[in-house]
């Protein structure tokens, strides 16, 4: 595996940001959580996720706030997006980040249900990797635009969404529409309303 690594140096004007966070309890999330709130002392940091991260500093800090999110839940996303603004009256970033790997090998062994019948295939990547992905953007969208000063929304994907990966076709057509298909892809530069 190659390991990338970011000089903290090259990191400019990344003080008194807002950073929200989904699927920010481990991995890259977890990385860019702590990477954002060891920058600077002004940083708020905001994880979503279905666990909390593991106790540090940073869950111990008043600048952070976990919110327990199911993502593939519009109501539960919309509802951690109001309690992140409330509590620090804005957002700066939102790094939507969420994701799962692939079930199994649904496409190529049969399994099936109570009566006999070839069961439903598990959505679950789907609905996680490309659905609820649209749906941080929409909300991040949301709020960047209503304080009028815009903001930030980087999307975490997978070199499996531009070269797919014939293991798991869901995970790659999910990574690969959660980027081409964000309305960000159409509209890279997200502007404050006038």
């Amino acid at each position: 595996m190659t390991t990338f690594t970011v000089e903290k140096s090259s990191l400019r004007n990344l003080a008194g940001k807002t950073v929200l966070i989904t699927g920010g309890s481990s991995g890259i999330g977890l990385c860019t959580a702590e990477l954002f709130y060891s920058l600077s002392n002004d940083n708020n940091i905001v994880v979503l996720d279905l666990n909390p991260p593991p106790a540090s500093p940073l869950t111990a800090s008043d600048r952070f706030l976990f919110q327990p999110c199911d993502v593939t839940s519009w109501k539960d996303q919309r509802a951690a997006f109001k309690a992140a603004v409330q509590k620090f009256g804005h957002l700066d970033v939102v790094f939507v980040n969420a994701g799962i790997a692939e079930y199994g090998d649904q496409f190529f062994t049969d399994k099936l249900d109570a009566e006999g019948e070839l069961a439903e295939p598990d959505r679950r990547v789907v609905n996680v990797n490309l659905h609820a992905a649209d749906d941080s953007v929409k909300l991040a969208i949301h709020h960047l635009r209503k304080q009028k000063k815009g903001g930030s929304i980087v999307i975490t994907t997978s070199l499996a969404g531009y070269l797919a990966s014939a293991g798991a076709p869901l995970y790659s057509a999910a990574k690969h529409g959660s980027w081409i298909g964000s309305p960000l892809f159409a509209f890279p530069f997200l502007q404050p309303n006038k």
